[in-house]
């Protein structure tokens, strides 16, 4: 094998920045993806429990009211 030329070491040195660049860049959105995705998890998560609350609310309210009447 031949020796590089400085111009070839040279091109060689930035296409690995280049790709060093493009897998940090990929780690970050992939790191965005999952914090998004759990925050959607979380979401969903306290809305369904702000349901069963409202639902136990309107239960604890209905019997209320027919211990009253009796």
């Amino acid at each position: 094998m031949a020796q590089q030329t400085k111009a070839e070491r040279q091109a060689s040195g930035q296409k690995a920045a280049a790709t060093r660049q493009q897998n940090a860049a990929q780690d970050s959105a992939t790191e965005a993806k999952k914090a998004a995705g759990e925050a959607v998890e979380a979401l969903v998560t306290a809305a369904k429990a702000g349901g069963k609350a409202a639902v136990q609310a309107g239960k604890s309210v209905s019997n209320r009211a027919k211990a009253r009447k009796s």
